[in-house]
C-alpha cells in the first residue's frame, strides 16, 4: 500500500489526543533521554531565536521559551497544533505557532533562526530533502540544526525483539533496510494510538543530503540512558542495547 503526506498528517490529527495526554512532555523518552541532550547541545538558549519544526503539541516549544529563547513553533497536524494552542493560551512565553508544511515556509523570513530543532519529525515527512533546503534557507550562517529522529538503522520496514519462549528478549530484527519509503509503524498496544505513517530512509542518505545542503555534521549521538535515567525509567534499559535515536547537530556553512 503507498501512503501519502495527507495519510500521514490524518493519522496524526486521529492520534493528537492521546498524544498530548499520554507523550510530549509526559513522555519519559523525552524527559530522561532527549531532552537532556537537547539542553546540552543548546546550552544558554536565552534570546536565541529558534524554530521547534514540526512541534507538535508545543511541548518543547514551550520548554524552551521558559528558558529565555524566542520560539515559532511550525505544524502541519492541525489538531496537533489546536493543543499547543490551547496550552500557549495559559502563559505569556514568546512562541508563535503557525499552521504549515515545513517543506515550505514562505512565512519566514530566510536567515531569521540561530537554531532549527525537529524532535522525532523526519520520519513522518514524505519529502525530507525538501525541508532540509528549508531549514538551510531559514538559518543564519553558522546556525544549528539540530536534527533528532527514529533511528534509520534500528526502525526499518522489518524491525522489532525477537523473544524466547518466555517472553524475553533475545536480540532486535531488522531488515528490508534499503527499502526506502513510507510503511506503517505501531505504537505499545497501552498507548490507544494507531500505526503511524513512517518514512524509511537509510543513515546514509540523512548525512550526505545534509551535507550536500549546505550544513556541516558536528556531532553525531546515539542516545544511551545514565544511570539516574534507568532509575527514573526502567523502561529504558533497552536503548543500552539499541539506540531507539539518533541525534545529529549541523552547522549551516
Amino acid at each position: 500500500m503507498t501512503f501519502t503526506q495527507h495519510d500521514g498528517t490524518e493519522r496524526w490529527d486521529r492520534n493528537a489526543e492521546q498524544w498530548h495526554r499520554n507523550y510530549g512532555e509526559n513522555d519519559p523518552s523525552r524527559r530522561h533521554l532527549l531532552d537532556p541532550i537537547i539542553m546540552e547541545v543548546l546550552g544558554d538558549v536565552s534570546g536565541k531565536r529558534i524554530l521547534d519544526a514540526g512541534c507538535g503539541d508545543g511541548y518543547l516549544s514551550r520548554k524552551l521559551a521558559r528558558l529565555g529563547a524566542v520560539l515559532t513553533g511550525v505544524e502541519f497536524s492541525p489538531a496537533m497544533l489546536a493543543y499547543a494552542l490551547e496550552e500557549h493560551s495559559r502563559d505569556n512565553f514568546p512562541v508563535t505557532y503557525y499552521h504549515g508544511d515545513i517543506t515550505s515556509m514562505p512565512f519566514l523570513t530566510g536567515g531569521s533562526f540561530d537554531v532549527v530543532v525537529t524532535n522525532n519529525v523526519i520520519q513522518d515527512v514524505a519529502d525530507y530533502q525538501a525541508v532540509f533546503r528549508e531549514f538551510n534557507r531559514v538559518l543564519k550562517a553558522g546556525g544549528i540544526y539540530l536534527h533528532i529522529e527514529n533511528h534509520p538503522c534500528y526502525i526499518t520496514p522489518v524491525f522489532g525483539w525477537v523473544r524466547d519462549g518466555s517472553g524475553n528478549k533475545l536480540y532486535r530484527k531488522v531488515d528490508r533496510y534499503f527499502e526506502r519509503g513510507p510503511f506503517l509503524t505501531p505504537w505499545g498496544p497501552k498507548s490507544g494510538m494507531e500505526p503511524s505513517v513512517y518514512w524509511h530512509r537509510t543513515l546514509g542518505d540523512i548525512m550526505n543530503y545534509l551535507i550536500s545542503t549546505g550544513f556541516r555534521i558536528m556531532r553525531v549521538i546515539e542516545p544511551e540512558p545514565t544511570e539516574s535515567a534507568r532509575e527514573a525509567c526502567p523502561s529504558l534499559v533497552d536503548n543500552n542495547r539499541v539506540p531507539d535515536f539518533l541525534v545529529l547537530v549541523c552547522r549551516r556553512e
